[in-house]
């Protein structure tokens, strides 16, 4: 039997409890025991999926509320999906099979992945068929989580179910003394209406649309009315917002100061103390919350504070809400520390920003479907709204023209926050690596991005789930700086870029080109990233033909390319260094 358990039993009966020592419970204590006992629910966990093994998608009844059966959207069964746990610079793998009646695919919030295993809506895996979804884990360790993004499907699935946990860990956190283990807990947090219950009813009206579909009663990892047993001492506490639209101001119920050590792309360069912080859609902060100053037998909510935000009518935003019950019932010790530092982290300089880009998030009041829109736009599935080229700095400028509230989400690379409203004292959940930020009413936020591990098609959408699904989003395509793959309609037979010889090479190679007139040419050499590695050629030479050696000496094996330019002219070809 438990020890909270026990402890109940024997008051209730009135009995002696000899494990205790006789200050352990006070008269307020023993009163608080007594008037949780029996309300709530233990918070539940859970499983954890096994690397290279099935996600199975499909409806599935499961007991969301005790005795009683709930329709959900399931990976494999489970409420929410099973978490992913899984090492730094390992490969994930997972066979997934929809077994749904709807197109399905799984997008790897925050993860850094290949265009085709980012669950884009193109991509989408029709009902009775699958797909193998595999990347190297190329994260920061740091708490990421996985979800249905099919085109206009997402928000329903979501609610419904089909989202959780991708926990990646880096053994390069051992040295820090942070708590691990059964003191390590990983916490999605989502809403749903208490008039629906037992139902997952998904039924968006006009103000849903307009405001996001939010709810009044608060499922922590699942668990309706949920507690957690907890002893006097530190705990890491994983908090992802799993809802479609609600935002939460997070506190303790007794307005306690607690750390944030880590935000969307794992841990910060320092632990912040505070009281309170904002968690909105699709964003994760990780806390450290000490319990030793509480006696055995006291409890402290976790919760959300109100705070004022637009709409109105049943379900509105900043609802003051209990989360999660702490109790305070043991005496363990997870020997964690509250860290002095954290590993550093290299911020962007804004005097390095190569293209800036706006993007002015607006409301369409005309009737009608597409409200929310970006840049006047809505989304087109094969319309690529801008390209951004690989390892090139760009500043996003994201203008809120609206009253709304927008959680802005990019996939791909992580960004960092730059400023709002031209502020750059930022709050504690900005600093850091981020892939997903609020922007407020009538606020501009500014955020610096770089893409530099994969190219393709992917997103920026507004995580309000409603918006994404009435067509807050766009496609941008990360392209190689050098156009690599690109036809080149300016090469004339006059100019010409020869494969190089020998290929593969070891380690010396001959390049040989030819210009027609005279004028200014360059040949460089580029690794697969699209990082200059080597200038061979960079001053004006008369028409000819040319021939250079390249030296791979230094250079480890792999794949290289070449470019020319000569005024209107330019190639690439690629070589291969073997060793």
């Amino acid at each position: 039997m438990k020890r909270r358990e026990m402890i109940l039993r024997s008051l209730r009966a009135g009995a002696v409890i000899p494990f205790l020592k006789p200050l352990d419970l006070l008269a307020k204590d023993i009163e608080n025991l007594l008037s949780s006992a029996g309300n709530g629910n233990q918070l539940r966990f859970p499983p954890v999926f096994q690397n290279g093994g099935t996600m199975t998608l499909a409806a599935s009844n499961l007991n969301v509320w005790p005795g009683q059966d709930t329709q959900v959207t399931a990976i494999n069964g489970s409420y929410p999906g099973p978490s992913v746990v899984i090492q730094k610079g390992s490969v994930f793998t997972a066979n997934f099979i929809n077994n749904y009646n709807e197109p399905a695919t799984i997008h790897w919030h925050g993860v850094d992945v290949p265009e085709l295993m980012d669950g884009h809506p193109k991509d989408s895996i029709m009902p009775g068929e699958s797909y193998t979804y595999t990347f190297p884990v190329i994260n920061r360790g740091g708490t990421y989580f996985y979800h249905s993004h099919a085109d206009m499907l997402t928000a329903e699935h979501v609610f419904k179910g089909f989202a959780g946990f991708f926990i990646v860990t880096d053994p390069a956190e051992a040295g820090l003394g942070l708590p691990t283990g059964n003191f390590d807990i990983p916490l999605c947090i989502q809403d749903r209406r208490s008039a629906n219950i037992p139902k997952f009813l998904y039924n968006p009206t006009m103000p849903d649309i307009m405001h996001g579909f939010l709810g009044d009663l608060p499922l922590i990892n699942g668990t309706p009315d949920a507690y957690f047993d907890v002893s006097k001492t530190l705990y890491r506490f994983r908090l992802l917002n799993g809802s479609n639209a609600r935002i939460y101001k997070i506190a303790l119920s007794d307005k306690s100061p607690f750390h944030i050590i880590a935000t969307d792309g794992g841990l910060k360069d320092s632990a912040v103390q505070v009281n309170s912080f904002f968690l909105s859609p699709g964003e994760r902060t990780e806390i450290l919350v000490d319990f030793s100053s509480y006696n055995i037998g006291q409890n402290v909510f976790l919760k959300s504070l109100p705070f004022t935000a637009p709409g109105g009518g049943t379900y509105v935003q900043g609802t003051e809400l209990n989360l999660l019950r702490f109790d305070i019932t043991g005496t363990l010790s997870s020997g964690g520390i509250v860290p002095a530092a954290l590993p550093p982290i290299s911020y962007y300089d804004i005097a390095d920003v190569k293209t800036t880009r706006t993007f002015t998030l607006t409301m369409n009041m005309g009737g009608g479907m597409n409200i929310h829109r970006i840049n006047g736009l809505t989304f087109e599935m094969e319309r690529i709204d801008w390209e951004t080229p690989q390892n090139s700095l760009e500043e996003w400028k994201i203008i809120n023209a609206s009253n709304m509230l927008h959680p802005m989400h990019s996939h791909s690379h992580q960004f960092q926050v730059h400023s709002r409203n031209g502020n750059t004292n930022l709050a504690p959940e900005d600093k850091g690596w981020k892939d997903t930020v609020l922007v407020n009413s009538f606020e501009t936020v500014r955020v610096l991005v770089k893409f530099s591990n994969y190219k393709g098609l992917y997103l920026f959408h507004c995580h309000n789930l409603e918006h994404e699904d009435d067509g807050m989003m766009l496609n941008f395509k990360v392209v190689d700086p050098v156009r690599i793959n690109e036809e080149n309609e300016n090469i004339a037979d006059e100019y010409k870029l020869e494969q190089n010889y020998p290929n593969p090479f070891n380690p010396i190679t001959n390049l040989e080109f030819a210009i027609a007139e005279l004028g200014f040419v360059s040949l460089k050499v580029y690794n697969p990233l699209g990082v200059e590695v080597a200038v061979l050629v960079n001053e004006i030479k008369p028409p000819g033909n040319y021939s250079v050696q390249f030296d791979g000496t230094d250079f480890p094996s792999g794949i290289y390319y070449y470019k020319l330019e000569s005024g209107k002219f330019s190639d690439v070809k690629k070589m291969n260094l073997v060793k």
